[in-house]
């Protein structure tokens, strides 16, 4: 299923400059620069006030927040005036230009799903419950406040809290989502999605210990989308702290959670104790990689994961990572670095494409080898928590779905596809 549309209607022009069409590999190579390196807006912005008649303040105003590129590679739009390349729109079709203003490809933008302005049955807009990614993935924060930011000990390239202050114009707010809304975001996407998948994730609680909302979470899911077995279990992937009591991890299970994650964000313990102290100090590593051995026992490889960011520790660290986590049936989420506003990181840069692309490139090889299932269209059909081809974020699952050669995009997704085009608005007309 698509969620997309061209921003404006396809010209002549895009023939022409389907000879320059770039591979899949090159297509992850351009979102992995865009990713760390952000992407130039102000052209754009000008286009659609001169030349479609945008008013001046829409105009500059506009931030779109993510891109399709060719062969369904989906990627998060970050703005830097500084970066490589830059949205442009050229004979009424957008196109991403590098400095030297060659077209490097076509590109779209993705519009929201047809069901993005409906109210949960507590009138609540869905917007204020849910952000999309790509066409396929749902990313749920129940709540922005953590207390690590209270006391000082934050994760130090994380904006979770502040980022409220910094972007009070998008869909972000203080207020806590309930299970029921989430309920009503999943069970109206199910209407247009076959298999949606869902991310869901917190901040820490004033009281760091157990599980809080999500037991609600769980009970509801559990109640709305009943089960037969493992694989019909709704398809969310909870990334939380783990608890100190280990037997928690069973109960998540128990609960009828589909998959979980305790993220390392890096893996050095000298890092881990500087970059990630909260963690350290409530939970501690030992518990956190028991946690994770645990969950596997639990709910089987293919459903335990841990985020790694690629750049905040060296590269050989880093895979050292990879290798524990693949050894113990844990599939590492690698992602790059890229500092956000309002962390302790804003105005760091990140490592260089070719460190982050070789760093990926060798992380791929490792997972794909130690898990074999990651690169098989049986894993991301029907067992995976989430499309490889909306996690826009990151460029690892791209990588190892390339280097394997699976086309099969957005799994039993994909067959909504022609149904959802004929009832999306275009970005121009909202």
């Amino acid at each position: 299923m698509q969620f997309k549309t061209s921003l404006f209607s396809p010209p002549l022009f895009l023939y022409r400059i389907s000879n320059m069409m770039i591979s899949r590999h090159d297509a992850v190579k351009l979102k992995c620069d865009l990713l760390i390196n952000g992407v130039r807006l102000t052209d754009l912005r000008m286009d659609l006030h001169r030349d479609h008649g945008w008013d001046e303040a829409r105009a500059k105003s506009f931030l779109p927040a993510e891109l399709q590129l060719p062969h369904e590679v989906f990627c998060q739009i970050r703005e830097n005036r500084e970066a490589n390349f830059r949205l442009r729109i050229i004979e009424n079709t957008l196109v991403v230009q590098d400095r030297n203003n060659n077209i490097v490809c076509s590109c779209e933008l993705i519009s929201l799903p047809p069901f993005a302005h409906e109210k949960a049955t507590d009138g609540t807009l869905f917007e204020k419950i849910v952000v999309y990614n790509g066409s396929c993935n749902l990313n749920f924060t129940w709540n922005y406040f953590c207390d690590y930011f209270r006391t000082k000990q934050e994760c130090r390239f994380c904006n979770l809290t502040p980022a409220q202050d910094f972007y009070p114009e998008e869909n972000i707010s203080n207020a806590r989502k309930t299970a029921a809304q989430i309920g009503d975001v999943i069970a109206a996407t199910k209407r247009h999605i076959r298999d949606p998948k869902s991310i869901m994730t917190r901040g820490t609680p004033p009281q760091k210990q157990g599980f809080g909302e999500v037991a609600q979470i769980l009970e509801m899911l559990r109640e709305r989308f009943p089960y037969a077995n493992d694989r019909e279990r709704t398809k969310v992937l909870m990334t939380i702290s783990p608890t100190k009591n280990i037997a928690d991890v069973k109960l998540l299970y128990d609960s009828g959670l589909h998959s979980v994650a305790f993220n390392f964000e890096v893996f050095d313990r000298g890092y881990w104790k500087a970059i990630v102290p909260g963690k350290d100090s409530f939970i501690g590593r030992e518990l956190w990689e028991e946690s994770l051995v645990e969950a596997v026992k639990h709910f089987g490889t293919g459903k335990v994961f841990s985020a790694i960011i690629a750049g905040l520790e060296p590269r050989k660290t880093l895979i050292e990572g990879v290798h524990w986590c693949c050894d113990r049936g844990i599939i590492p989420i690698v992602v790059p670095f890229s500092p956000e506003t309002g962390s302790q990181f804003e105005g760091f840069r990140p490592p260089t494409l070719h460190w982050m692309m070789d760093t990926h490139l060798e992380a791929a090889d490792i997972i794909a080898s130690k898990i074999p299932m990651i690169a098989t269209e049986e894993y991301w059909d029907n067992d995976a928590p989430i499309c490889a081809e909306c996690f826009t974020g990151g460029i690892l699952y791209d990588v190892i779905r390339t280097n394997a050669g699976l086309t099969h995009y957005h799994g039993h997704n994909a067959e909504n596809k022609s149904e959802a085009k004929k009832v999306i608005e275009t970005v121009g007309a909202v």
